[in-house]
């Protein structure tokens, strides 16, 4: 680890004198520019810890993912606010509040860098980055106040605080993830008969991405839904889906009342979502994510049909309550775009 052990504790600043416009604006950029190799500090720790967790603390086999341990989602942040906000302040760098926008800025460039050379998906960057750069705020504080103890025991602090992610993730890589279950229900009203929405239910071709575009989750990067066809009208049928990217998959019936209701599980292959279709911790079906049944009621209702949706999924992770929060409304708001689509080609005619 790094040796701090020469660096000198924090002094409170001068009052500033005022300055132009111009010339405070050179004066920040002379200040960014000296805290440049603070912010690189930051970054490179957390590339180094994503390497860590992912290459030695990952089971291609099992399909395990060392990048989704309690101790790199929420430790490795921490430690790199804490390492940023640590050397802000005994270097004299910046203030409490510039301690903690350099930590953003840090963690900002770490996940730059896990998108453009460390290849994670869209999808797992836009989830991680808001508890990224809170944990890394307080990371931050917890640094400068790690600042301002002596010269040799700020550094020891903060040497522990860069080892602890790791430690603690090679204990969390061994041990099993709890199952958090989520059940959604939404509904639309159609100007259609039963047997019309029927029908395009279990025949939605060609499809047309602008059809879904409202749906968050296509927006991150789940691929469109090119078409689903039912091969068999029955209890124990077949449907067979394809999305864009080479994605297919099936569909086991598990009831069946025609223009009335139709239940369904899944049926994922090894080979359903080919690589780099979905991001790898969370492929449908794979170890941290599942969907598990879906079923639609067809309900007669003020001259036209309630069309009711119901979607029960799971999340598999050491922080559900986190992972399983995103399941739930990224389920929710893709199942109101699934509705609305049927709505508008029932409508149509």
């Amino acid at each position: 680890m790094p040796d701090f052990s020469d660096t000198q504790p924090p002094m409170l600043p001068a009052e500033p004198e005022p300055e132009s416009g111009g010339e405070a604006s050179t004066h920040w950029f002379v200040k960014l520019l000296a805290s440049l190799p603070i912010v690189l500090a930051g970054s490179f720790y957390g590339v180094v810890a994503h390497k860590f967790f992912s290459s030695l603390l990952g089971n291609e086999a099992t399909g395990n993912s060392g990048l989704m341990l309690w101790s790199f989602l929420f430790g490795v942040p921490i430690a790199l606010g804490m390492l940023v906000g640590f050397l802000a302040l005994r270097r004299r760098r910046a203030g409490l509040a510039g301690a903690g926008a350099l930590s953003l800025l840090s963690t900002a460039l770490f996940v730059f860098a896990g998108g453009a050379l460390l290849r994670e998906g869209s999808i797992c960057i836009i989830m991680a980055l808001p508890l990224l750069l809170i944990l890394a705020g307080l990371g931050a504080l917890i640094g400068a106040i790690a600042s301002s103890f002596s010269k040799d025991q700020g550094p020891k602090l903060l040497s522990v605080a860069l080892l602890l992610p790791l430690a603690l993730g090679s204990i969390e890589a061994g041990m099993d993830e709890p199952t958090s279950r989520q059940h959604i229900v939404r509904s639309v009203l159609i100007q259609a008969p039963a047997e019309v929405i029927w029908q395009h239910i279990n025949f939605p071709l060609d499809i047309d991405p602008a059809e879904l575009k409202d749906g968050i989750a296509y927006r991150m990067g789940v691929p469109f839904p090119v078409e689903a066809r039912t091969l068999q009208g029955r209890i124990g049928g077949q449907r067979a889906l394809v999305w864009q990217r080479g994605v297919r998959f099936n569909e086991v019936i598990t009831d069946w009342q025609p223009s009335r209701y139709i239940a369904w599980r899944y049926d994922f292959a090894p080979d359903s979502f080919p690589p780099g279709s979905l991001d790898d911790h969370v492929v449908i079906g794979g170890r941290y994510f599942g969907l598990d049944d879906t079923a639609y009621a067809l309900t007669p209702e003020a001259g036209g049909t309630r069309l009711t949706i119901t979607v029960n999924t799971h999340v598999s992770t050491h922080f559900n309550w986190y992972a399983g929060w995103w399941a739930n409304w990224l389920v929710a708001d893709t199942a109101q775009a699934i509705l609305k689509f049927y709505q508008q080609r029932a409508e149509r005619g």
